[in-house]
């Protein structure tokens, strides 16, 4: 008997709405293991949440190949679960490979092992670059989708992390409204810099009249200088 271990990956993404559930991957698996006459093995299934196929920090996926023993399969939803990267993706082919083990996709794209041909080693290739290519597309196209939202004053991230001039609408959650003491400092820092100041001279200035950077104890040159470039741009 053949034992088998399970790697799923779910990564969801704001503007993407067919995202495979960990439960649908590990379900196909299963099912594929049963047909193929494979045992789950002990160590059984490994997943990793909100995590990109481009991530190489990913506790569940190096816990799966480490416990790739000769002889044993890797089974994975698809292969750009493993990874959305070209270079990434080799590595974790060949770690499996070292092992004795091969990999195998329970939706019928085939294997990667020591024994594959050359025909087989291109398609592979060729899939590890198709995956990279729609992981730029994917990353493309929602942050397009995000910079718009934006744009229409919806709020697309943390609070800490909005952008300097803007603040959650009390009202409304989901909404960002200018924030004037806020932007105040930003139109302070434009003049400032435009009239020959340093980064860190606009630093000093900003202490010295008492503004903070949302309840900072001080302001860093680095921070000064993209809120420069933030209300040059955008005003």
């Amino acid at each position: 008997m053949t034992d088998a271990i399970v790697y799923a990956r779910f990564s969801p993404r704001r503007d993407e709405e067919h995202c495979i559930s960990l439960k649908t991957q590990t379900d196909r698996c299963r099912k594929y293991i049963a047909k193929q006459g494979y045992t789950l093995a002990d160590t059984g299934i490994f997943t990793d949440t909100a995590k990109s196929g481009a991530d190489s920090d990913r506790p569940g996926l190096w816990a799966a190949v480490a416990a790739i023993k000769r002889g044993m399969v890797l089974v994975v939803y698809r292969f750009d679960r493993l990874a959305r990267d070209g270079f990434l993706a080799y590595t974790i082919e060949r770690d499996v490979i070292k092992r004795g083990g091969r990999i195998e996709s329970a939706t019928g794209e085939g294997e990667i092992s020591k024994t594959m041909s050359p025909e087989e080693t291109m398609k592979i290739g060729m899939m590890r670059l198709f995956a990279e290519f729609e992981r730029n597309v994917i990353k493309a196209r929602t942050s397009a989708g995000m910079k718009y939202r934006q744009s229409n004053g919806e709020v697309m991230t943390r609070k800490d992390q909005l952008p300097y001039g803007w603040q959650t609408d009390p009202a409304n959650n989901l909404k960002m409204i200018r924030n004037e003491a806020e932007r105040l400092v930003g139109e302070s820092i434009v003049r400032m810099r435009d009239s020959g100041n340093s980064w860190r001279k606009i630093a000093e200035l900003l202490k010295k009249e008492g503004a903070v950077f949302r309840n900072r104890p001080s302001w860093h040159h680095t921070t000064i200088r993209n809120i420069y470039l933030r209300f040059k741009s955008k005003p």
